[in-house]
């Protein structure tokens, strides 16, 4: 008979243990890292990295998700169309899906909610129209793509717009996007110079690497709202560290506007800096600032103004004839529209109904967000839309002038006017940095609704006064 052998078990409950097992996984981790990053998989490196830092990262989300996730989302959305990640999206909506969980969360532990702003409502209906846009879309495929990219930004914006946010945490987010934009710049400045080639018409930035591309309008457009911030904090801050920053921050986001010579964003960076003199406090401090520099670029780069006369020459590269064959498609199906993603194949189907003067080409969009909109849905939809930018306007006005978030109001004020400007250019329906600044005019409501109401000085009781005995009639 053989005799059994007992093997020990080991005492999970022993902190001992525990800290054997969990040094035994850490290593194995950190080695494995190590095997994947010398082997070149780099992918599989930074999945293992995340596995590791899962706990940390857990705590902050659920502690700070201001920070994390939603920080480094903001930070990414500039190059939301570098971050592909296989046929699953982006990985800027893969951490905008984590942000909601996270921020839901929080305010689910925080038992704290704001009431849900009209623009809510609208844009719920501009989605669910969007959604019956499908039953008579041309191209299903693109439709369906379409609309989950959109639901996917609706409900961003449905579950911030209510979640509890305190005016530090509105200031912070801020700060994500300048630093957003900033790192957009360099990336920028950084690939035109070390990549001659990926230079277009008047050495103009044009990012392709491998399949991914940013568009050098998107790209310029994206630094809008980071301009905005950081020329409001510098004419209104009184600290030189926050001055220097801001200066420092605004010639990169200017920098990045001019390499990409975008004619539509150098406007809407005009744009931006006359409503925030229209609207600061400071508009004395910020014209002495901007008018050297809105006089000087033009001189000191000459392809704006070649860039600028060309418009006039082209026809804004082709856009005149775009919006002619376009108003030619809404008329022919004004209410419904051609439905969701059809605008392609509405301007195809009018492309020799219209004189052009300067032809784009097939397989083009309108490249104006109106008339977009309209081609796809209609007059319909386009109110919805519309509705639903109005309700953004409108909600700036919670912020009196003399609140200490009044800078703030109109940075947001300034970036919205200017997005709603380069709307006119080009096709911004779905893109991520348009919803970023819809989503923190939101926030910023949120912030004010929010606050805690002063205290009322308790009533001081009037002193006793005792009165005189009055005498009796007839007495």
């Amino acid at each position: 008979m053989i005799p059994s052998i007992s093997l020990p078990h080991p005492d999970l409950s022993s902190r001992r243990t525990q800290l054997l097992l969990g040094s035994v996984v850490l290593a194995a981790v950190v080695a494995g890292i190590a095997v994947q990053i010398g082997l070149g998989d780099l992918r599989l490196a930074l999945l293992l990295a995340g596995f590791l830092a899962s706990p940390v990262l857990i705590w902050v989300a659920l502690r700070w998700p201001y920070i994390f996730p939603y920080g480094l989302y903001v930070m990414l959305v500039p190059f939301d169309n570098m971050l592909k990640i296989g046929g699953s999206g982006t990985l800027t909506k893969l951490l905008g899906i984590l942000a909601v969980v996270a921020i839901g969360a929080h305010a689910f532990v925080m038992r704290r909610s704001s009431a849900p702003p009209r623009a809510l409502w609208i844009w719920i209906g501009f989605l669910l129209w969007t959604l019956m846009g499908i039953m008579w879309s041309p191209d299903v495929p693109a439709a369906s793509l379409l609309t989950q990219t959109l639901a996917s930004l609706v409900l961003l914006y449905a579950v911030l717009s209510v979640a509890p946010v305190d005016e530090h945490d509105l200031r912070t987010i801020c700060m994500f996007i300048v630093l957003g934009g900033v790192a957009a710049s360099v990336y920028g400045m950084y690939v035109i110079h070390t990549s001659p080639q990926m230079t277009g018409d008047f050495g103009r930035l044009m990012i392709t690497i491998g399949d991914r591309t940013i568009d050098p309008n998107h790209f310029a457009n994206s630094l809008l709202a980071p301009i905005a911030l950081a020329f409001v904090t510098l004419t209104s801050s009184r600290r030189p560290a926050v001055i220097f920053g801001a200066l420092v921050a605004l010639a990169i986001l200017l920098g990045g506007v001019l390499i990409s010579l975008s004619r539509e964003a150098l406007l809407g960076s005009v744009i931006v800096v006359a409503v925030v003199i229209a609207l600061s406090r400071h508009r004395i401090v910020g014209a002495l600032i901007a008018l050297p520099v809105l006089i000087t670029v033009p001189l000191l780069v000459p392809a704006i103004g070649q860039r600028m006369a060309e418009a006039f020459v082209t026809g804004g590269a082709g856009r005149a004839s775009l919006w002619h064959v376009a108003w030619t498609s809404i008329q022919q199906k004004p209410f419904f529209g051609w439905g969701t993603a059809g605008a392609i194949d509405a301007l195809d189907s009018n492309f020799l109904r219209v004189y052009q003067a300067h032809p784009s080409g097939w397989v083009i969009t309108p490249h104006n967000t109106p008339l977009h909109v309209a081609v796809e849905l209609g007059f319909i939809g386009l109110g919805f839309y519309v509705a639903a930018f109005v309700a953004a306007f409108l909600m700036l006005r919670v912020v009196p002038r003399l609140d200490r978030l009044w800078d703030i109001r109109v940075a947001l004020t300034a970036a919205l006017c200017a997005l709603v400007f380069v709307g006119f250019f080009i096709d911004l329906e779905s893109y991520k940095y348009v919803w970023l600044v819809l989503v923190t005019i939101a926030q910023l409501r949120t912030a004010v609704r929010m606050r805690a109401p002063a205290a009322v000085p308790a009533a001081r009781p009037e002193p006793y006064v005792p009165r005189p005995a009055h005498r009796a009639i007839g007495a």
